[in-house]
């Protein structure tokens, strides 16, 4: 019974040991994981400047003219043409979606501003030069040679004013997602 109660001493101390201490075989490690990620960049510039920052104005010498009839950098009744506004994105890592918006307008009667692309995305290219494009207004005031008025008073009441045409220009990331 002696040789028993040893045996019964020396299990409960290894049990004992094994409890507080571990097994006689541990394997311990730790370590630590460290990532990085790079954030897109963004640039969209109008005409060279910052489009957060930008005033870009434009004049008569900006139209490009499918038909004029005004001399001395003026518009008239007849003419026609378009202004374009060149955008930018080349530096951004992302697809763009640009809208445009023409605002308040005090323009002649038979006189219009539209937008010929309100809306569109650019898309994503590293290539030097794929991510500028151009917002198109087209600009037209209706007036044949076939009117016989001698004086329009409507185009009368505009004459020797400027006109305004505002244009808010809006750039946003494309949350639409892709294959890497």
């Amino acid at each position: 019974m002696k040789g028993n109660k040893k045996i019964l001493i020396a299990a409960l101390l290894v049990l004992l040991l094994t409890v507080c201490f571990g097994t006689y075989a541990i394997y311990r490690a730790s370590g630590t994981a460290t990532g990085s990620i790079k954030a897109a960049t963004w640039s969209v510039k109008v005409n060279g400047t910052d489009i957060a920052s930008t005033n870009y104005t434009f004049g008569v010498n900006n139209i490009t003219w499918t038909k004029l009839t005004g001399y001395n950098n003026t518009i008239a009744p007849g003419s026609e043409g378009y202004i374009e506004i060149p955008v930018d994105a080349d530096g951004s890592e992302v697809d763009v979606i640009l809208t445009a918006q023409l605002g308040s307008t005090t323009l002649p009667t038979g006189m219009t501003a539209t937008l010929a692309n309100s809306s569109q995305t650019i898309n994503y290219s590293s290539t030097s030069g794929a991510m500028e494009t151009m917002v198109r207004i087209n600009i037209a005031w209706a007036g044949a040679e076939s009117d016989d008025a001698e004086k329009d008073s409507n185009d009368l009441e505009s004459q020797g004013q400027t006109l305004s045409i505002p244009v808010t220009l809006t750039a946003k990331q494309s949350l639409t997602s892709h294959s890497s």
